[in-house]
């Protein structure tokens, strides 16, 4: 799939909670907008970056090291919390992952929020935004925030064939959870769910 052929399919409506549904983790339910507001969770905005790569689109992660805290070595999308210096979440969005991972709102095109996700542990509301990129980012590094970035070819998301239950430690104990394997690390949870919502709007 190219970038042009790419951008076509994403213009079609968000699938929203059923997109999201084939990687939610059997714990989790869909919480309401009225549960969430009472809840007054953090905002954050993070960025799901499709870039044409050597040889296919592929898209961007990023590793967080590990700490003492909800997310620690989880799997990511460059990100973070809004903060005043920011207009709105986009702008959030684009400043935390110039920091974490040095790329910049210039070398990315702006296409298309997504769904909302609410993360109960951690107490986040979240809005991904696609963008694109023509090539390859040449990344630095914040090795405060960032363990390691890699990226996954576009098809083998779309296949389904990186879907495994697998067993992870959680906040809740031990749980089988869904989850995309590539080159050792695992994704699941907030991040399973908004790649799940992408590979719906592409199927």
């Amino acid at each position: 799939m190219t970038l042009e052929a790419l951008k076509d399919k994403l213009h079609v409506p968000l699938p929203g909670i059923s997109g999201q549904r084939e990687m939610m983790p059997s714990y989790r339910n869909a919480v309401s907008l009225e549960d969430i507001a009472s809840f007054k969770p953090r905002k954050a905005g993070v960025i799901i970056h499709i870039f044409q790569g050597p040889q296919e689109v592929e898209v961007l992660y990023m590793k967080r090291p590990a700490y003492d805290g909800t997310h620690s070595a989880q799997i990511s999308f460059p990100g973070g919390e809004l903060e005043d210096v920011d207009k709105d979440l986009m702008a959030a969005a684009f400043r935390e992952c110039e920091e974490e991972v040095n790329l910049k709102p210039s070398e990315q095109e702006f296409f298309r929020a997504m769904s909302w996700l609410y993360i109960p542990p951690s107490n986040f509301y979240v809005e991904p935004f696609i963008t694109l990129g023509t090539s390859s980012p040449k990344v630095e590094l914040d090795l405060r925030e960032v363990d390691r970035v890699f990226s996954i070819p576009l098809s083998k998301l779309i296949d389904g064939s990186l879907v495994q239950q697998t067993c992870i430690n959680t906040a809740y104990g031990t749980l089988v959870v869904p989850a995309y394997h590539w080159d050792g690390e695992i994704i699941w949870g907030a991040t399973a769910m908004m790649t799940s919502e992408l590979v719906a709007l592409l199927r």
